[in-house]
């Protein structure tokens, strides 16, 4: 795994070289493809990417663990609204728990893309994003008495203790924030090195060399930053290492790395489909319920008709095997002509009964006979109402006569409909 060190967005690469423990610098991804894609048999061109720590955003949070994990990823998110240019949604989150304290780190999504296409053009295949600070040695003093700080002219990192470190961009800031700052290590710029090295060659392709303006302006950078150090009364010490990658980066708590793959659909896409897949479920609950509710109404129907038929036709069950249709067909042909007498019979009741003090209160219509229930003030009325429809040609029958509290009677008349139009059709024919 080739080890890459990204200082600035624009700045060259610089990357590891484990033979001589240095650090070399190419101008871009292109030049790192043609002088590193067949170091040390590197066939699958994998890269670790030390991004800049000036694109991580930083927040330490007093949330217990479990308020952390009800949080969940998207509730982490909100925690960076205050400090985020990028909309918190887009922010790759990731968390480092030391001694119950939480510190998280995000980093823009879009420029974790940004940073693996440009590997992906080269050739390479980047399998881990780690923030540059990691790079710096772990300060031995913690609780903000000593720090170790690296400057060259891409960019200023602070490391304060094994699992927080910064970059910087104004160093007086960062040490006010320190109020316990005693000693400040400070780390030699790796284009320093590149002076010193510039006759190794990779796969006959030289590596540039730091020039001698840039040597000056380092060396302008480290003065300054003594003389800054020693205003605020600090020790100053000089380490003789350089920063060193990661032994096992792609292991590490702020790996940012995020496989992408070509098959990936887009947001849209993918918002698209699960509404298509929400009115697909939707359409079939639906369909489930108005079947069941189609079933549960057919059932109750036929209970219901098979209710009716029985009340209709007592001595005759009725039979499962046959169609309910077959069975009612005959029988409502041939009472077919019943209807028409009984409302012939009707048409000359009625006049009679307003004519009359009596009132009508229920009425009961069989096969072959009217029935029907009058109400009269007293019990002549109903034997001359009786009579009075004999004389019509009805055969009236007065039957259940009944006395009420009031003083009334209720009789149930009953007129026989089939010998009365026998007896008009013979009266029709004479």
């Amino acid at each position: 795994m080739l080890h890459v060190w990204l200082r600035a967005q624009h700045s060259p690469l610089a990357v590891w070289h484990e033979d001589i423990q240095r650090w070399q610098t190419v101008d871009g991804w292109q030049q790192l493809q043609d002088i590193y894609a067949g170091y040390k048999g590197n066939a699958q061109k994998n890269v670790c990417l030390y991004i800049p720590s000036s694109h991580v955003l930083q927040v330490d949070t007093e949330l217990t663990t479990t308020q952390l994990k009800q949080l969940g990823n998207s509730g982490k998110q909100y925690l960076f609204e205050e400090t985020s240019l990028t909309p918190v949604e887009q922010l790759a989150i990731r968390q480092i728990t030391h001694a119950d304290t939480h510190q998280l780190y995000a980093v823009a999504q879009s420029d974790i893309d940004s940073w693996q296409q440009s590997a992906k053009l080269a050739g390479m295949t980047i399998a881990a994003l780690v923030p540059d600070f990691l790079l710096l040695p772990t300060p031995e003093e913690g609780a903000g008495q000593q720090v170790t700080l690296y400057q060259d002219k891409h960019t200023m990192l602070l490391r304060q203790s094994l699992h927080q470190g910064m970059a910087v961009s104004y160093l007086p800031l960062i040490f006010e924030r320190f109020p316990h700052l005693s000693e400040v290590s400070i780390l030699p710029p790796i284009d320093a090195y590149d002076a010193t090295d510039s006759n190794i060659n990779l796969q006959k392709a030289s590596i540039p060399s730091a020039s001698t303006q840039d040597i000056s302006t380092q060396s302008h950078f480290m003065a300054q930053t003594a003389a800054l150090i020693a205003d605020h009364q600090l020790l100053l010490t000089t380490l003789p290492n350089t920063p060193k990658p990661l032994e096992y980066p792609e292991r590490h708590a702020l790996n940012f790395f995020t496989k992408s793959t070509d098959s990936q659909l887009s947001p849209y896409l993918r918002v698209a489909m699960m509404v298509a897949l929400s009115a697909l479920v939707l359409q079939i609950a639906t369909d489930g319920v108005q079947w069941y509710q189609y079933q549960e109404a057919t059932t109750a129907t036929k209970t219901e008709i098979a209710t009716q038929y029985q009340s209709w036709f007592a001595d005759e069950p009725l039979s499962s095997r046959t169609k309910l249709q077959v069975q009612l067909q005959p029988k409502l042909r041939s009472d077919s002509q019943a209807p028409a007498s009984h409302m012939a019979a009707l048409a000359r009741i009625s006049p009679l009964i307003k004519q009359s003090s009596l009132h009508a209160q229920s009425l009961a219509m069989q096969p072959s006979t009217l029935s029907f229930t009058l109400i009269a003030p007293d019990r002549s009325s109903l034997d001359q109402f009786t009579n009075t429809l004999a004389a019509q040609g009805l055969n009236a029958k007065l039957e259940q006569v009944n006395g009420n509290e009031q003083g009334q009677f209720s009789g149930q008349v009953t007129v026989n409909v089939v010998e009365n139009s026998g007896t008009q059709a013979a009266v029709a024919q004479s």
